[in-house]
């Protein structure tokens, strides 16, 4: 460990900023994939009708998807943020959110979700921030496989909806969609979370 701070330091002395340094830097942040990591809170908050929007849907992250907390926090605070909860066979219901750590308990698949006793939301969503196992800058989406999302976001044909991705999460190549599969709007490329 100390060697190789020894080696990083001697390295700098020497080449300084040098573009070996810099060309060095990238190649470690492209082969992490955070080259394609913009400002994705910046993207979020951009994302056409988010700042009007009573009611944003979103998702809990678990470990190794994008770590989008900061932006459940806010929406929690300002009483906009609707989760999901799943509910029997292809079922998803999304519900109000005021309190991250009240209102929230450890479900299937060790999800954090809405606890029992709060309403079913069943106003108008606008926006949604969705997750998903890959996906592919044209918008395509894959997901676990069981159509949770695909069947709740058919319900809702105009609104707003961003893949929320980390940089494992980018397929190169197309991804196969079915009939059935609804196309983001937008992707946002995230860190994840640890």
């Amino acid at each position: 460990m100390a060697a190789s701070i020894v080696i990083v330091i001697l390295v700098l002395l020497i080449f300084g900023s040098s573009p070996i340094v810099e060309m060095i830097l990238k190649m470690r942040r492209m082969k992490k994939g955070d080259d394609i990591i913009k400002e994705p809170w910046q993207e979020i908050h951009d994302i056409p009708g988010y700042h009007d929007a009573r009611n944003i849907a979103a998702f809990y992250p678990m470990k190794g998807e994008p770590n989008i907390m900061p932006i459940l926090e806010e929406l929690a605070t300002e009483g906009r943020l609707l989760l999901p909860k799943c509910e029997g066979d292809g079922i998803m219901h999304f519900y109000k959110i005021a309190n991250l750590k009240k209102d929230l308990v450890k479900g299937h698949y060790g999800i954090m979700e809405p606890r029992e006793g709060i309403e079913k939301f069943e106003g108008d969503i606008p926006v949604f921030l969705v997750p998903g196992v890959k996906f592919n800058w044209d918008g395509s989406r894959q997901g676990h496989g069981k159509g949770y999302y695909d069947r709740f976001l058919a319900k809702y044909p105009n609104a707003f909806k961003a893949g929320i991705m980390t940089p494992a999460q980018l397929s190169k190549e197309p991804l196969e969609q079915k009939e059935t599969d609804v196309k983001m709007h937008t992707v946002i490329a995230c860190r994840e979370k640890y």
